[in-house]
């Protein structure tokens, strides 16, 4: 993703479901070869806990 890419994201506040359906479509892209990765619910669980992220929280710029 380009910077703006991701502002852009946020700013929507779909940062992390973007995350996580790009992490979804790697695993079926893998296919198969999803057993090439030692802990195959690795994808699954990264999934989750950005679709939880998403549902549960904001990205708010810090303040410098």
């Amino acid at each position: 993703m380009s910077r703006e890419s991701v502002k852009f994201h946020i700013k929507s506040k779909d940062y992390f479901g973007t995350l996580a359906s790009v992490l979804y479509l790697i695993k079926q892209d893998l296919g198969e070869n999803i057993s090439l990765i030692n802990n195959k619910n690795i994808l699954d669980n990264c999934v989750n806990d950005l679709m939880y992220l998403q549902k549960e929280y904001n990205i708010v710029k810090k303040s410098k």
